[in-house]
C-alpha cells in the first residue's frame, strides 16, 4: 500500500522562479506492507509437509495434512502442492490442489482452509495462514498393483506354511527311524551274562548270587522249576538250549 505526500506550487511561485534557480520538490512516499489481505484475491498456494503456517490468533498448523483414503497416508507424500483459486461460489474460494503423484495415487477429498484476520469468518486473511488436508486415494492402476502385491503375500505365506510342516513331519519320521535303528542294532546285540545248571535250563547273571536257602532245604533244588520229564524222543536239554537262544 502506498501513501503519498506531494507538496503544491501555486502558479505563480512557478512564475517567480527565474531561470537560474532551481526549484526542489520534496515527496514523502511511506511503504506501508500489510499480511492482511482479501481471501478471495489469493490466485495460488504453494504447500509444503512438515511446514507450518503462520499465525496471529489461533496457533499455527502443518501446510499439509493427510487424513486417511484407500492409499493410507504412509503411502506416498508429496514433496510440494499447488492450490489454485477457480472461482468464487459465493461463500468460499473453490480450490483446485494438485502434486507430482505416482501414477498409484490421487488426492480425494481437499480442504483449504485459511486463518481469518480478525475474526474467524473474516474475508480477509492472514498472510501465509493456508494450510490443506487431503485424502490419497489409490487409482484404478494402483488398485490392481495392491491387489496383486496381496495375493502375491498370501500365496507365498502359504507356501512357506506348507514347507515348515512338511519339514516337521519330516524330522519326527526321521527320528523314529533313527530309534528304530538304535532299537535294532544296539539293544537287540547287547551281551548277555548267563550260566546253565547242570539240569540245561538257563538263567540271567543275578540268578547266579542267590541267597543261601533255608535249613532243611535242598541246595541243589531251592529256587529252581521242576518240570515233567520230556516226551519220548526229545533230548532233557532242548528246552534249556532254546531259552539260552532267545
Amino acid at each position: 500500500m502506498l501513501e503519498s505526500e506531494f507538496l503544491l506550487f501555486s502558479s505563480d511561485e512557478v512564475a517567480s522562479v527565474k531561470p537560474w534557480q532551481s526549484v526542489v520538490l520534496y515527496v514523502n512516499s511511506v511503504y506501508v506492507i500489510s499480511d492482511k489481505i482479501l481471501l478471495r484475491d489469493v490466485q495460488a498456494l504453494t504447500l509444503y509437509p512438515g511446514k507450518n503456517t503462520n499465525y496471529r490468533r489461533t496457533a499455527p498448523i502443518l501446510q499439509l495434512q493427510c487424513t486417511g483414503g484407500t492409499a493410507g497416508c504412509g503411502a506416498y507424500t508429496p514433496e510440494v502442492v499447488q492450490c489454485y483459486n477457480r472461482g468464487w461460489d459465493g461463500s468460499d474460494v473453490q480450490w483446485e490442489c494438485k502434486a507430482d503423484l505416482e501414477n498409484s495415487y490421487r488426492f480425494g477429498r481437499i480442504e483449504v482452509s485459511c486463518e481469518g484476520y480478525d475474526y474467524p469468518d473474516d474475508p480477509y486473511i492472514l498472510q501465509g495462514s493456508c494450510g490443506l488436508q487431503y485424502t490419497l486415494e489409490l487409482t484404478k492402476g494402483g488398485q490392481q498393483k495392491s491387489s496383486y502385491f496381496s495375493s502375491n503375500y498370501h500365496s507365498s505365506t502359504s507356501h512357506d506354511s506348507i514347507a515348515s510342516g512338511a519339514g516337521v513331519v519330516l524330522l519326527i519320521l526321521f527320528g523314529v527311524l533313527v530309534y528304530g535303528v538304535y532299537k535294532l542294532f544296539l539293544c537287540d546285540n547287547r551281551p548277555q551274562y548267563g550260566f546253565a545248571h547242570g539240569d540245561g535250563y538257563s538263567g540271567t547273571y543275578g540268578q547266579a548270587h542267590r541267597r543261601p536257602p533255608p535249613p532243611g532245604f535242598n541246595s541243589g533244588t531251592y529256587g529252581q522249576d521242576h518240570h515233567s520229564p520230556p516226551p519220548p524222543g526229545f533230548k532233557s536239554n532242548f528246552a534249556g538250549e532254546i531259552l539260552t537262544y532267545l
